[in-house]
């Protein structure tokens, strides 16, 4: 192989310099500060999304925070609510209840009042009818006549 011969190391080196540097001068110089300026766009590009992304992540937390605040105060708001509403419920049907017992109450007096008068009216009826029928039982059986009111008047004395 030629390339191992140590009498052709000499222009091998020669020729490998000569096209390292025309390498160098003719593509390297020119295209590294172009890729050095696209790295660098690109690095502050990312920067500024990074950023961008921070700044947006701290306003959605903000955001977050104060939705979760507003819930919290709207279920506090509803629980007073219900319990206000309860509260009010609560009053209502315990007033309809003692206007209903009042009402049964007063209905009760009522009733009781009108079976007293009826059982007097039965009473005074029971006792006209008991004085007419011993009235009559007495003048058939002894052909006595006898007053109904006298009869009754016994009846009495003798209840």
């Amino acid at each position: 192989m030629p390339q191992f011969d140590p009498a052709s190391f000499l222009p091998q080196l020669v020729w490998l310099a000569a096209i390292f540097a025309v390498l160098y001068f003719v593509v390297v110089r020119p295209t590294l500060p172009k890729v050095g300026r696209v790295i660098d766009q690109r690095e502050a590009m990312v920067s500024a999304d990074l950023t961008a992304a921070e700044t947006a992540k701290a306003e959605a937390d903000a955001i977050r925070h104060k939705y979760d605040e507003g819930m919290t105060d709207a279920r506090a708001q509803a629980q007073a609510a219900v319990a206000d509403a309860r509260t009010a419920s609560a009053k209502v049907v315990e007033g309809q209840m003692q206007a209903l017992a009042t009402r049964l109450d007063a209905q009760n007096t009522d009733a009781v009042a009108k079976v007293e008068a009826a059982r007097a009216v039965a009473r005074t009826a029971l006792d006209t009818e008991a004085a007419t029928l011993t009235a009559d039982v007495v003048a058939r059986l002894t052909g006595i006549s006898v007053d109904s009111a006298e009869a009754g008047a016994a009846l009495a004395a003798a209840a």
